[in-house]
């Protein structure tokens, strides 16, 4: 086959003819309602322009309008009061705003301190001293002047009656210590008076010595008294120390 004669040979395009009297009916519409609405509106505007109260204005003029017939007769202006040459004008007072009132912050009181309580005192001991220590010689004993030394002494109750059921201690802190009875003395009662609860103890110390001596009412091992400090100042014409003891109640 010969292929060059055909390559040689043009293409032959198809040949086309337009459409001719052929109209597009969708543009013929359109123009017509723009036509129409055209129309519509135009006669809307003659209308507002002819009568402006028609229904078709949005925005109508005011109507009131006054109409003076013949018979009536148009009001004259009432002059406005006139206000005397002196009249001066008072300003309206202002309202001065009350200021608020801050309260004032009040203080907290402090704690109070809880007071501690106070421990009720004790009665004071049933027995005292009653007057001051006596010193004398001793006269019951003959021919100890030069060295003996002793206490004796009563034991009464309020009223002066005797009290015979308590002990005398007697000490001098250096050691020594005794006890006597009330009652086994009766020998000062004859001597000096009294009643029977007279008692007496004998120091072994010579009288010639100075020494301090403490006295005291005991029950067993209760305390019924002070302690009562007797000094014994060495003289030997005051040998004998007399001491009495008296309950409070």
């Amino acid at each position: 086959m010969d292929f060059e004669r055909f390559r040689e040979l043009p293409a032959e395009e198809p040949e086309y003819e337009p459409e001719e009297g052929r109209s597009n009916p969708l543009l013929g519409v359109l123009t017509a309602a723009i036509l129409i609405l055209t129309i519509v509106v135009s006669c809307c505007y003659l209308a507002v322009f002819v009568n402006p109260q028609v229904t078709l204005n949005p925005f109508k003029p005011p109507t009131a309008l006054v109409l003076v017939t013949p018979t009536q007769r148009v009001p004259t202006n009432t002059p406005l009061p006139t206000f005397p040459p002196t009249w001066t004008p008072t300003a309206s007072p202002t309202h001065t705003a009350t200021p608020t009132i801050t309260p004032t912050p009040t203080n907290t009181p402090l704690p109070t301190n809880t007071p501690r309580a106070t421990n009720t005192p004790k009665p004071p001991p049933p027995f005292y001293l009653d007057g001051q220590p006596i010193h004398r010689s001793q006269t019951l004993y003959d021919g100890v002047g030069h060295w003996w030394l002793g206490f004796a002494g009563e034991v009464t109750d309020p009223n002066g009656a005797t009290i015979t059921d308590v002990r005398i201690k007697i000490w001098d802190g250096e050691g020594w210590e005794a006890s006597a009875k009330p009652g086994a003395a009766l020998d000062y009662r004859a001597e000096f008076g009294g009643g029977t609860s007279w008692w007496e103890q004998f120091v072994p110390f010579n009288c010639t010595l100075t020494k301090t001596f403490h006295l005291q009412v005991v029950r067993a091992d209760a305390v019924l008294s002070p302690a009562v400090k007797v000094e014994h100042g060495g003289n030997c014409k005051e040998n004998l120390i007399i001491v009495n003891f008296k309950r409070r109640y």
